[in-house]
């Protein structure tokens, strides 16, 4: 999927952080997981792929999820509230 202004990608990182992107290309890989690739299409962002995604929720400009594109932890459920409406 091509991330873009209608197509953000929310994350909180395994350390907690929080983040946002909306240029590149994810993958998925896995059932939690996301290969994200830089703007380039050719080098993984291992920063923010694989187990470092600890949640994730790829949504629209509106902040509505995009069909199935998501995976929250337990612990995440109060952070990454949906929809995600602070754009």
């Amino acid at each position: 999927m091509e991330l873009s202004h209608d197509a953000i990608l929310v994350f909180i990182l395994s350390n907690g952080c929080m983040g946002k992107l909306r240029n590149g290309r994810i993958e998925r890989s896995g059932p939690r997981h996301l290969a994200v690739y830089s703007p380039d299409r050719d080098t993984l962002n291992e920063y923010v792929s694989g187990p470092k995604l600890r949640s994730w929720c790829v949504v629209n400009i509106e902040g509505i999820p995009i069909g199935g594109w998501y995976w929250i932890a337990p612990e995440d459920q109060g952070r990454l509230k949906l929809p995600i409406r602070y754009f």
